[in-house]
């Protein structure tokens, strides 16, 4: 499959628009903003930089998945589309600069009446003309290609939204993986939770039956048995949605058919210190933010040149006969030249408004750069500044985790020895699930906050060739 980001379409455009002395903007001045040499959100120390960011993820299942959804998904057949439209238009921009020619062939007949007495009914004429017509605007204030470079523009923008879309999508695919992952262990949590639940109560109901406890705590084991059965379904309906979310995304139907038995992978390695905040200058949606400032300044300075004279040059050669038989022959030739110069006075004012509206335009395009520019700013470090909390999180719930576990096992060893009662046994049962639980989406949200840094920084951490 080609991509559509190195196809023929893109490249036969631009050689088009070259063709007419048409070339891309300039970069537009960046937003008045102070642009740190590093992150204020310092992250932890790393020995080395990882590849690509897909492979920091230890899981085999997910390139395949993503590779899947790059040639599947519809929202990502959109986005070619679109981009492909770019190119169209810049081309129809394109050939404004370039005369046109045309091939014409005309027929006519005509009757003149005659009166009189010796009046045979009118005469009859038939006249054919074959011509090659051709006309040209001189761009000679360059108007032309002002609006062919603003179309070059929109279509870098349209290049770098469809890459972005290719970014979103296989981060998409990553979550929605890993959130699949993570309602898989769950839902095997829940289930052997439930399933002691279950061991425990026929313990007790045979405990109960022989005058050995009480019914109360045959009751509260009741209690827990069912909430622990009502979990497992309500991780099953999690772990539905999940498959099917995951199968939109890879242009699937949506039948909740992932035949994968999927783990959260390890947490991925740190990120390296030092990272540079120019990695940003490869963010899809600031490319596109500059690139469509820099069409809108071409297209203010197209709209303004409006108010110049127009030059066009049009020239017809070709026959004209009486006789469709003699159209071809050198004899009865025919040409024409001519110029046309034209200057408007007065348009109801519709020239100054059409500057006035570019010139807003403008103002919007700049509001909007300056706009992405702080997002792209406030999720890089919001998400660095995430992964040392999150970071911090684990380790308190890996430790509670394994605390919780050991004071479950001495809970149900003293219960069995007499020297507890059964209240102390099931607080202690409720924490170390919920311990174990919080301990696997905790692991989930350092995952899917990776993926947002890669998001917000582009790609991975180092500069791509």
């Amino acid at each position: 499959m080609i991509s559509p980001l190195n196809s023929p379409l893109l490249q036969t455009a631009i050689c088009l628009l070259l063709a007419g002395c048409a070339t891309s903007p300039k970069p537009s001045p960046a937003p008045d903003i102070v642009v740190p040499k590093a992150w204020s959100a310092a992250p932890v120390a790393s020995t080395g930089a990882p590849e690509a960011w897909l492979n920091d993820f230890d899981s085999p299942e997910l390139a395949p998945l993503v590779s899947e959804a790059l040639v599947h998904n519809a929202d990502l057949h959109s986005a070619a589309a679109r981009f492909a439209q770019s190119i169209a238009e810049a081309r129809i921009a394109g050939a404004d600069q370039l005369p046109s020619v045309g091939l014409g062939l005309n027929g006519t007949r005509q009757k003149i009446s005659s009166f009189g007495p010796t009046s045979t009914g009118g005469i009859r004429f038939d006249n054919y003309d074959l011509a090659l017509n051709l006309g040209w605007e001189l761009d000679l204030w360059g108007q032309l290609r002002n609006r062919t470079s603003a179309a070059l523009a929109l279509v870098e923008g349209s290049q770098a939204e469809l890459r972005g879309a290719r970014l979103s999508l296989a981060a998409q695919v990553s979550k929605s993986w890993f959130n699949y992952s993570e309602a898989q262990q769950q839902l095997a949590l829940a289930q052997r939770t439930a399933q002691a639940y279950a061991e425990n109560l026929k313990t007790f109901e045979a405990r109960y039956r022989r005058g050995l406890s009480e019914g109360l705590d045959l009751r509260r084991i009741r209690t827990q048995s069912a909430s622990a059965e009502a979990e497992v379904q309500s991780r099953r309906r999690a772990l539905d949605y999940a498959a099917r979310s995951l199968e939109i995304l890879l242009g699937r139907y949506p039948a909740a058919n992932i035949a994968s038995t999927a783990t959260l992978p390890e947490l991925p390695k740190a990120i390296p210190s030092g990272l540079p905040a120019d990695l940003l200058n490869r963010r899809p949606d600031l490319i596109t933010a500059e690139r469509r400032l820099a069409a809108v300044d071409k297209e203010l300075s197209a709209t303004r040149k409006d108010l110049l004279p127009k030059i066009s040059l049009t020239t017809s050669g070709g026959s004209s006969s009486q006789e469709f038989n003699n159209l071809l022959d050198s004899d009865f030739s025919i040409w024409s030249l001519g110029a046309n110069l034209t200057q408007p006075i007065f348009q109801g004012g519709r020239i100054l408004a059409n500057i006035d509206r570019s010139k807003a335009l403008r103002e919007q395009a700049t509001a909007n750069y300056r706009s992405t520019a702080l997002r792209a700013f406030l999720e890089v470090e919001s998400t660095l500044a995430a992964e040392r909390f999150l970071q911090n999180e684990h380790a308190h719930l890996a430790r509670a985790a394994k605390e919780a576990t050991a004071t479950e096992q001495i809970a149900w060893d003293r219960y069995r020895n007499g020297t507890t009662d059964f209240i102390n046994v099931l607080d202690t049962q409720r924490t170390a699930n919920a311990s174990r639980s919080r301990l696997l989406a905790i692991r989930n949200l350092l995952l899917q906050n990776r993926i947002d840094l890669y998001l917000a920084l582009g790609g991975p951490f180092e500069p791509e060739s």
